[in-house]
């Protein structure tokens, strides 16, 4: 099995959601494609597949570009994490840094949105190994998970 983290990023109601970023430890995942720009997220990989203040920052300079080009400005909560340090020279990005030890109760994305894509992923998981076990009645399940199961199933 292979350890991700995800960064999962939206608007306020949920209509405008940015594209999963995925951290691996690999720089290329067996179970991903090896053209990594067909995928549907942005992948990168660091040492324990943690997200990184490297990574974080690399992931908010490019989305302040991409809001330039839009003229639009936005303010981002973030939690307290040390991966999350402070920067300051966004120009279309201001962060917000919720107070210590209330990520769980003031992060709207810890408040449903991060289990509910949990459950979604678990439930395609499942019906991927359920299909693969019925097309194939000799095999364990446990052999099928790393090799057919990649984030993006259908």
């Amino acid at each position: 099995m292979e350890r991700i983290t995800l960064l999962l990023c939206a608007n306020m109601t949920g209509e405008e959601k940015l594209p999963v970023f995925v951290i691996g430890k690999s720089k290329q995942l067996s179970s991903f494609p090896k053209d990594l720009s067909k995928l549907p997220v942005r992948y990168r990989n660091s040492a324990n597949a943690w997200m990184t203040g490297f990574l974080f920052k690399e992931w908010l300079y490019e989305w302040d570009k991409k809001l330039k080009i839009q003229d639009r400005r936005v303010l981002l909560l973030v939690d307290n994490c040390t991966a999350h340090p402070a920067v300051d020279d966004l120009q279309m990005i201001t962060l917000k840094f919720l107070p210590p030890n209330t990520t769980s109760l003031l992060q709207p994305m810890d408040m449903g949105v991060i289990k509910n894509f949990k459950g979604h992923y678990r439930s395609r998981l499942n019906d991927r190994i359920n299909a693969s076990l019925d097309a194939n009645p000799d095999e364990k399940a446990i052999d099928d998970i790393p090799s057919k199961c990649p984030l993006s199933c259908p």
